[in-house]
């Protein structure tokens, strides 16, 4: 089945609702001269006299002054001095925010190592001077101090501190020298008899992969799937590899996904990377257990009800957005929660407008205050214009919109695309595509929704150009693979071929209920009846789509097990009572009388041709 991934604005509601996190209110600010001098007296004076102290103090003071004049230079000698003289870890850190202040990664060293030769013991210092290191992009002298940091720190830390290594030297730009200084600072870890040998290895393949050498981090993950499993750190590398189109990864990604000691954090990223590749049933799935295993996290929840609003679930979705609701406002006031209920709002106003309260959407919209979501308020008010029949107005209201850059145009343009696809005007959505293809020729998503908009108009060869461009400049594009195959299974012509494309397909998605579609249907169309209906129950399975409960509802009535196609059919009739495929299947097989059809409110015992297999 082919699979339309540019869907309604449920999506921008569920890519927003994935880019929120942590929703937690920043520190207040405090001036300057306060934080100076609580920072002095909370430090013990015993080792000082009177005298050492009041100068400390009055230096650390004079030291804010300057800076706030502008003396940015003195002032850091100044604060230096003060550290060391008090040797206050917290003095020596304002200091190093004051010559970066000055852009001076030479004094900013100064100060770290000064630190560090005042208080060895600071893990704190040892990872200023690691950090700075970075920055100066002294990668060899770095190593000692990387060592250091893994053989001080405790058990329950270890994960997270190998996890964060790939991303303090992500912006070096000779990763070959990074890639020996981290292995060198691991000796330990990388040990055969290290419980942290997997993540180390984890870590080395994100090196490798930062450096583009993909065979080179599969090969990592798969050492470092050999000695554990359950390594966090390789599931992260898998979900990376994946992530970059490499299908190799999947088996050992989902393995650990569905594993029942699988990272929470892990999860999250999972979940999102599923809706990404419009996965939104699996992805629904995953963070349900998020919620269920960590309730009072707010931002899974409305990750939750952005996935179940796409998925029309709607008293589900209400349910997780509730439940955001009361988490976040329990929170201090910060932007991110701020930002948080108004993306709550919008997609509260999107099932509105789905459920047909045009009325509660407006009041909905016109709650939301954060200027970075007028473009999508105003789609939505767009939308509602165009389900009281005025896509003139609708059409304005979009157009209407600011487009400081190209990248906004853009953005307009797509969504005036799905209004019109959505709202019936086919050949102006193919018109606007065409368009945009035209100014963006590489953009594999935009190519693929123009490939299934020609189709829709009964440009097939059109269909097929599109989609062995977007397959012969990216090979990993599952969908152009699973689209192009099943239009020829779906056709019965070229059927070595459509196998040949549809595995491909599979071999990203293994577990992708159109993909397996595909498959199933084209078994179906070669005879094979069983293998057929085996793939079409594990598709329904994962995803009870009205489509896919077409194509298993044939097969089942094919294979004369008819009482079990109506069930699948009916079941199909609840999820989309709308979808050509299924009425279509329903009359060419049981009848126009069908007892189906006939229980359907106003339908006429006709179904509607059927323009593509694309969903809407």
């Amino acid at each position: 089945m082919q699979k339309n991934h540019q869907r309604t604005l449920f999506s921008l509601s569920l890519m927003a609702a994935f880019l929120l996190s942590g929703c937690q209110a920043a520190p207040s600010p405090v001036s300057a001269q306060t934080q100076a001098a609580e920072t002095v007296e909370s430090v013990p004076d015993n080792a000082l006299s009177p005298r050492a102290t009041a100068e400390s103090f009055y230096e650390a003071l004079v030291a804010e002054i300057l800076v706030q004049e502008g003396d940015a230079g003195s002032s850091f000698e100044l604060m230096l001095r003060s550290a060391q003289t008090r040797k206050q870890e917290d003095l020596f850190r304002r200091s190093m925010q004051i010559a970066f202040l000055l852009g001076d990664g030479e004094r900013a060293l100064r100060a770290a190592n000064a630190w560090l030769a005042a208080v060895p013991s600071s893990r704190d210092a040892n990872k200023a001077v690691l950090q700075v290191l970075v920055n100066l992009n002294r990668i060899p002298q770095s190593q000692w101090h990387l060592r250091k940091e893994l053989n001080v720190a405790a058990e329950s830390e270890m994960a997270e501190n190998l996890y964060a290594i790939p991303l303090v030297y992500q912006r070096t730009p000779d990763k070959a020298v990074v890639y020996q200084v981290v292995q060198a600072a691991m000796v330990d870890q990388l040990q055969e008899d290290s419980p942290w040998r997997a993540d180390a290895l984890a870590v080395l393949g994100r090196i490798e992969l930062q450096r583009g050498q993909q065979d080179a981090a599969l090969d990592s993950l798969r050492q470092a799937y050999a000695v554990n499993p359950q390594s966090v750190g390789a599931a992260f590398l898998a979900l990376e590899l994946y992530a970059q189109g490499n299908p190799k990864a999947g088996a050992m990604l989902h393995a650990y996904a569905n594993s029942d000691t699988a990272n929470t954090l892990f999860l999250i990223a999972y979940g999102r990377l599923l809706a990404a590749q419009n996965n939104d049933q699996q992805a629904l799935q995953v963070f349900q257990r998020v919620t269920s295993s960590v309730p009072d996290m707010p931002d899974p929840w409305l990750a939750q009800g952005a996935l179940q609003a796409s998925l029309e679930q709607f008293a589900d979705a209400k349910k997780s957005l509730d439940q955001f609701d009361r988490l976040i406002e329990e929170l201090p006031e910060s932007d991110l929660q701020l930002r948080g209920m108004d993306e709550s709002l919008v997609i509260r106003a999107q099932i509105a407008e789905a459920e047909g309260d045009l009325a509660l959407t407006q009041s909905l919209l016109d709650e939301v205050g954060d200027p970075g979501l007028v473009m999508r308020v105003q789609v939505q008010r767009a939308r509602s214009k165009a389900q009281q029949g005025h896509i003139t107005e609708a059409r304005a209201l979009i157009q209407a919109l600011p487009a400081p850059n190209d990248e906004i145009k853009q953005l307009k343009q797509r969504a005036e695309v799905q209004l019109l696809r959505d709202y019936g005007d086919t050949q102006g959505a193919y018109d606007l595509l065409a368009q945009l293809v035209k100014s963006n020729p590489d953009d594999d998503d935009l190519v693929y929704e123009y490939a299934l908009m020609a189709e829709r108009l009964g440009k097939v060869k059109e269909m097929e150009t599109q989609l062995r461009r977007i397959i012969d400049r990216s090979p990993g594009h599952f969908h152009a693979l699973n689209a192009l195959g099943y239009s020829y299974a779906d056709r019965g012509i070229r059927l070595a071929e459509a196998r040949r494309l549809i595995q491909a397909a599979l071999a990203f998605e293994p577990e992708n209920p159109y993909v397996l579609d595909s498959m199933g249907w084209l078994e179906y169309r070669q005879g094979n009846l069983a293998a057929a209906q085996r793939l079409l129950e594990q598709a329904y399975r994962i995803d009870a789509d009205a489509e896919i409960a077409a194509h298993l509802g044939e097969v089942l009535w094919v294979r004369g097990e008819r009482s079990q196609a109506l069930k699948v059919w009916r079941e199909g009739l609840a999820d989309n009572a709308q979808s050509q495929s299924l009425l279509e299947t329903i009359e060419r097989l049981d009848g126009a009388g069908s007892v189906l059809l006939l229980e359907l409110p106003g339908h006429t015992g006709q179904a509607a041709p059927e323009a593509v297999k694309a969903q809407p």
